[in-house]
């Protein structure tokens, strides 16, 4: 019992890391990536109110969720190692909170969780989908899939909204490793 405490709390403090490092609720507030996936989920009501949506979302994800794992495994990889030392971890005595590194990192692991939330929703949404025999029951768990019908288009939206997120968040170390390359040719 106790092991299984501690892999809840590794798992915890991770994505607790990883969200302080993302910037938090602030953050997502913030996005114009999240501006722009609530307009597009109101202007797209057609798709989500009256239709199965969720299968939008499970035809599209599992395909940008294997891509995106390996954008991030490339970008892992990308660059020397000095490069790497220099856009990971802090100076000493320097008062920035998070290195590039980490931040890039973030917007990455963002861009996952995101997409797994929006695949996960799909899967309970269709999962949930029956026909409810009592009236009164019906108009409730119809409310209750228009709210989620809302919410899963969203995610869905969002997620691809956050894929050009991720993709100035490559842009951004690609120019920072041009930059490095030019400066270190001087």
């Amino acid at each position: 019992m106790q092991k299984t405490r501690q892999v809840y709390r590794d798992v915890r403090d991770i994505l607790g890391r990883y969200w302080a490092i993302y910037g938090g609720l602030a953050a997502l507030l913030r996005s114009p990536y999240f501006h722009l996936s609530i307009v597009l989920t109101a202007v797209t009501a057609e798709s989500w109110l009256y239709d199965r949506w969720w299968s939008t979302s499970i035809s599209i994800l599992p395909n940008l969720l294997g891509f995106t794992l390996g954008g991030f495994a490339i970008f892992l990889g990308f660059g020397d190692e000095k490069f790497k030392a220099i856009i990971a971890g802090n100076e000493p005595g320097e008062v920035r909170r998070f290195s590039p590194y980490l931040s890039v990192s973030a917007a990455f692991l963002h861009f996952v969780v995101v997409q797994v939330a929006a695949l996960l929703w799909a899967l309970v949404a269709s999962a949930l989908y029956f026909d409810l025999p009592d009236a009164r029951l019906a108009a409730i768990g119809s409310l209750f899939g228009i709210l989620g019908g809302a919410v899963g288009y969203w995610l869905l939206l969002y997620s691809l909204c956050v894929a050009v997120a991720a993709g100035v968040a490559i842009f951004r170390v690609a120019s920072w490793y041009d930059s490095y390359q030019t400066n270190s040719r001087t």
